[in-house]
């Protein structure tokens, strides 16, 4: 195996390799989610898949941001009608496709993002670490 080659293969990070139908971008978002995970002491191979969703949801939106901000976020669609013999042309402005399938995209990037604990109020609570109230049984 060639060193070139050697580098395509997916690296793991705390035991957490990308599966390898990720694509390159998606593998980058990969490692860095495991790395996060990794430095907080909670990277897990059975965690793989779960990491590997967010990293395509967070692809996609930055696939879906681009084209939002190239085509903008409206498109406008005509129709052309018979009315009493006339022709007439109807333009509507709709907004794009890619809005909706963007604000699914965050949603479900948020929602993956407050499963894996790397929200700012899961952040909170790990640093603080929960604390039980201290009870008569403590000394044992």
């Amino acid at each position: 195996m060639t060193a070139a080659e050697r580098a395509k293969l997916p690296t793991a990070i705390g035991g957490m390799v990308p599966p390898i139908h990720l694509s390159d971008l998606a593998q980058l978002l990969f490692n860095e989610i495991a790395g996060l995970l990794h430095a907080e002491g909670r990277a897990e191979p059975r965690f793989a898949q779960h990491v590997a969703l967010l990293a395509i949801r967070l692809e996609q939106i930055q696939r879906f941001q681009a084209v939002l901000e190239t085509a903008g976020d409206t498109c406008t669609s005509r129709s052309v009608r018979k009315v009493d013999g006339e022709t007439v042309i109807a333009e509507m402005i709709r907004a794009r496709p890619e809005v909706a399938m963007l604000s699914d995209a965050m949603r479900q990037a948020q929602s993956l993002l407050g499963e894996l604990m790397l929200n700012p109020s899961a952040a909170l609570r790990i640093a603080s670490g929960k604390q039980d109230a201290a009870g008569e049984f403590d000394d044992f």
